[in-house]
Formats: C-alpha cells, sequence, structure tokens
C-alpha cells in the first residue's frame, strides 16, 4: 500500500478566576495536556503543539488522567477542550502510522483511551476550540454535552488520508447519510451547521467565551445528584456506547490489515 499521506497538520489546515489548581506534574514538559479543578468541576486541556494531536504516549497520559478524575467523588462534571484556537484536537499524530512505527503500540494505546472515554461515570463537556478532526471528531462524540466556538468543524478525513476510521463514532452525532458524505466525500460540518443540527449548546466567538459557555455547562451539571446522573446516562448512552466501540474495534483491525498491504 502507498505510504499513509499527510500529517496531523494537514488533517487541521483547512485557570479561570476561583478556587482552582493545576495537577502537578501535569505541566507541558511532561505531558501533552494540563488539568485544572475548580471545586466540582475539572477541565482537562489537551496541549500538545501544534493540533494537539496524540500519540502513544499521549493517549496513555491522557487515558490515566481522566481516570484518575473519574475516579474523585469530588469531581463531577469534566471539561474537555484543546489549548490555543488552532484545534481542538487533530486524533492520532500521524507519526505513528508511518512504515517502521510501532502500530500495535498504537492501536492498543488508542483503545484503551476510547474505552476509557466511553466508560466514564462523570458527564463530559466539549469546549470545541477549533476542528475536532478524525480521533478529535470522535472525542467530541462521547462528550455528552458539546459548546464551540465560531472556527470549529468537525470532520472525519481518514478516508481522504488512505485508511479508515471515525465512522462508528461520527454516526453517533450526525444521521447516516450525512455520516457517510463525510466519510466518503470529506464534508465537513461547520460550528453553525453544527448548531443548526442541535449538536452544540452554543457557538461563540472567543476562546474566553467558549471557557465561560463550558464552564456553566459544567457546573449545572454538577449541582445535579451525582447518582441520579449516574444512572441516568447509563440507560441514555449504554447501547450506543457499545456500539461505537465495537465498530471501533473492528476499525482498528481494518487498519492494521490496510497498513500491512
Amino acid at each position: 500500500m502507498d505510504q499513509v499521506r499527510g500529517t496531523a497538520e494537514d488533517i487541521v489546515a483547512a485557570p479561570a478566576p476561583g478556587r482552582a489548581r493545576v495537577e502537578p506534574g501535569s505541566s507541558r514538559s511532561s505531558a501533552p495536556f494540563h488539568v485544572v479543578r475548580q471545586e466540582a468541576c475539572a477541565v482537562l486541556t489537551l496541549d500538545h503543539p501544534p493540533v494537539n494531536a496524540l500519540d502513544a504516549h499521549g493517549y496513555r497520559a491522557v487515558t490515566a488522567a481522566l481516570a484518575d478524575l473519574d475516579s474523585d467523588p469530588a469531581i463531577r462534571a469534566i471539561v474537555v477542550t484543546g489549548a490555543g484556537s488552532r484545534a481542538f484536537c487533530a486524533g492520532t499524530d500521524m507519526a505513528g502510522l508511518a512504515p517502521g512505527a510501532d502500530l500495535g503500540e498504537l492501536t492498543t494505546a488508542s483503545l484503551a483511551f476510547f474505552e476509557t472515554l466511553s466508560g466514564l461515570r462523570t458527564p463530559l463537556v466539549g469546549a470545541l476550540n477549533g476542528p475536532a478532526v478524525g480521533g478529535g471528531a470522535m472525542i467530541a462524540a462521547e462528550c455528552d454535552v458539546l459548546t464551540a466556538t465560531r472556527n470549529a468543524r468537525l470532520g472525519v478525513p481518514e478516508l481522504q488520508l488512505g485508511f479508515p476510521g471515525a465512522g462508528s463514532h461520527i454516526a453517533r452525532l450526525v444521521p447516516r447519510p450525512v455520516a457517510l458524505r463525510m466519510l466518503l466525500l470529506g464534508e465537513q460540518l461547520s460550528a453553525d451547521r453544527m448548531l443548526e443540527m442541535g449538536l452544540l449548546v452554543e457557538v461563540v466567538d472567543e476562546t474566553q467565551q467558549l471557557r465561560a459557555s463550558a464552564e456553566r455547562c459544567a457546573k449545572t451539571i454538577a449541582a445535579l445528584d451525582p447518582v441520579a446522573v449516574r444512572g441516568a446516562r447509563g440507560v441514555l448512552r449504554g447501547e450506543a456506547d457499545a456500539r461505537a466501540l465495537a465498530g471501533y474495534r473492528e476499525e482498528l483491525n481494518l487498519l492494521i490489515d490496510v497498513l500491512s498491504r
């Protein structure tokens, strides 16, 4: 097979006031993210320039951070966002799919990440500060509530780059015909279109406004009874979570087959 085409950058090219604390050991130098806890909410910011793409190490680090937050009974809502304004997340770092890369390590880490994301008991608020493409769109699909800046967009360019992926998750957000156009034709959804389709709470112009919007959502959720929230989410999400994960496992197997030809 031809080499996978493009880079994470190619895919995309097209702490607040209050009692908050940054997680020790989660600075940019040690992990591709940082976490701020503020009362009953936490904000996890993907911070891996230029487009917040994740390699195997990044997937493992963010997986551990999410599991830690989910195990803390004081945290009742988690906001996930990206650093800067260039991208929310471009998904997997394409270097991990290049010839000679350890594909097994990458797929194992990414599967564990999405299994953890799907299994979180704590509600997720996605704050899309820019394009969410590929694995970034999958993260958005796992969020319970989404809000976005006007430059955000949703896309699944995997087939255009030469490999399968993201279809099982994007189908959670949009009707099947739209999902197929996104996969086969490379169509992407703008923030305004996502708002029109009911995927977003609101669209804002500035990153600061996005943070405020996401925190309002998180605080509203955090004020609810956590046991009732977990039960209601479990009923609503259970079957869809299982289908998306089953589809993702199939996509990873197809990816390995395609890249090994």
